[in-house]
């Protein structure tokens, strides 16, 4: 995926003024680098993997930190709490995405944003997207899950099918 798309699904990270955010899934660090160049100079972003071998060699880029971390989002995780997360195509890969959703969002500050990227379809393809989670099913798991009605960011064309990726921002209704 280029950057520039990265980027528009990320939307409008607020970025007055230094914040923490956590990629959840980080895998290669794509979303990583991209909340990088959107949030304030001396924000710090965790890119979280359970096999975060690749994530060590991302660099700092805009004054904003990296701190790599090993974890596995189907299990809990000794995480802070985030200003933001992001969890970007990683979420079809979860069996039970309201107890993988539960684990990551412990970790959302209240009020705090919280951004999913993911396929917007409800059919299978394995090994890619075993257990799509389209916007309907997201919408749904929203609510009970504690977060805002979730407002869609931007799409764009799968290279993998007719599928298009979404991304949506919501809020969780704690409040501070």
């Amino acid at each position: 995926m280029e950057t520039i798309d990265t980027i528009k699904l990320l939307g409008q990270v607020p970025n007055q003024a230094p914040q923490v955010w956590a990629d959840i899934g980080a895998g290669t660090g794509v979303f990583t680098v991209a909340l990088q160049m959107l949030l304030a100079p001396q924000s710090t972003v965790w890119a979280v993997d359970k096999n975060p071998h690749v994530l060590w060699s991302l660099p700092k880029q805009n004054e904003v930190n990296i701190s790599v971390e090993e974890g596995n989002f189907e299990r809990a995780m000794d995480l802070p709490l985030f200003d933001g997360i992001v969890m970007a195509n990683a979420l079809h890969y979860a069996t039970d995405p309201a107890v993988v959703l539960q684990n990551v969002l412990q970790h959302l500050k209240p009020s705090g944003t919280f951004i999913l990227i993911e396929y917007d379809t409800s059919i299978p393809n394995p090994p890619w997207v075993p257990y799509p989670v389209s916007l309907a099913h997201f919408q749904k798991l929203a609510s009970q899950l504690g977060l805002n009605s979730p407002k869609e960011l931007h799409r764009v064309s799968s290279q993998y099918g007719q599928n298009s990726i979404y991304s949506v921002s919501c809020q969780s209704l704690q409040k501070s």
